[in-house]
């Protein structure tokens, strides 16, 4: 029975997120590590008072034991694909070295609590099969991605050794609240649905790489917390991966044009897919999990309501 969890990246979009899923939907006692790289205070301040939660400013290597912890929500990473080509070992450290830390710890205590491992699309590459299952060729684009997937196969690879307990959830185009933080260094990058929506509130146009044409499958951050608490709580020992998306796909510049008619287009950005598209039917089978929220009433919200960014 799950009482005790550690979220890595709490402060982060995703993160804070699920911190706020968990604090709603259980009476667990969460503690959360972030060293606020990327992620900010402002995410969880509504949770600081909360007598269940604890957050410690930390990265993950610098964890000295998880025996308190019956899951951890391992989600601390710099999630970016163009920054991982121009500042490749700070992402080596933060998406694998920090990673592999957590796994030593589970090996050297010789205790595996349930690890819910944040992996990412992006290591599908553009795939050859849409909807794309978790059985695709494997054809990372990036650094970030090979990152992602590395982990992955480290879990594989030591679970056929140590009593390893992990679910991969592969997101795909996350969105909604704190998606976008203008001090983020790498807010550039961000969710495009956050980016877009902050620059229609700052009256900016809205910048397409390329001709737009790109497809995404967005899910609503919401129902990636909802993925993490039901392979939390999954009652077996299963090791595998699942696709966490929507199952559909809107263009980059219908999605623009939904938001905004000053648009403009750049120069298009190497190693990103042409197209995401989940096949979810794994997840829906096995964790149970279906997707509720949908990326066209989110955006008439925001947008008759003026909640942007």
């Amino acid at each position: 029975m799950i009482k005790r969890v550690l979220v890595t990246g709490v402060a982060g979009f995703i993160g804070s997120n699920l911190l706020d899923f968990l604090i709603d939907n259980t009476d667990w006692e969460i503690t959360g590590i972030d060293n606020l790289s990327t992620g900010t205070i402002d995410n969880i301040k509504h949770n600081l008072e909360n007598e269940r939660f604890i957050f410690k400013k930390e990265s993950c290597s610098s964890l000295q034991s998880l025996k308190s912890f019956q899951c951890i929500f391992h989600l601390a990473a710099l999630p970016r694909i163009q920054p991982s080509f121009e500042e490749v070992n700070e992402h080596i450290v933060a998406n694998l070295n920090e990673s592999i830390h957590v796994l030593e710890l589970m090996i050297k205590e010789n205790y595996f609590p349930r690890l819910v491992y944040s992996s990412s699309s992006a290591i599908y590459g553009t795939p050859e099969t849409t909807p794309t299952n978790e059985e695709e060729s494997i054809k990372c684009l990036s650094p970030y991605a090979f990152q992602k997937y590395e982990v992955e196969k480290y879990l594989e690879l030591l679970s056929t050794r140590y009593p390893i307990d992990y679910i991969n959830l592969r997101y795909f185009n996350p969105y909604g609240p704190r998606s976008f933080n203008p001090n983020n260094k790498f807010n550039a990058y961000s969710s495009v649905i956050g980016i877009f929506l902050d620059k229609k509130k700052n009256g900016q146009p809205l910048q397409i790489t390329g001709d737009g044409t790109q497809r995404r499958d967005f899910v609503h951050v919401a129902d990636l917390a909802n993925a993490n608490y039901l392979a939390a709580i999954y009652p077996e020992r299963i090791n595998t991966s699942f696709n966490i998306g929507h199952g559909s796909t809107f263009s980059i510049v219908s999605v623009a044009q939904m938001i905004s008619s000053n648009i403009e287009f750049i120069a298009k950005r190497e190693g990103e897919a042409e197209i995401t598209f989940s096949n979810i039917n794994k997840a829906e089978k096995i964790l149970k999990w279906v997707p509720t929220y949908g990326l066209v009433d989110y955006l008439r919200k925001c947008l008759d309501c003026e909640e942007l960014g």
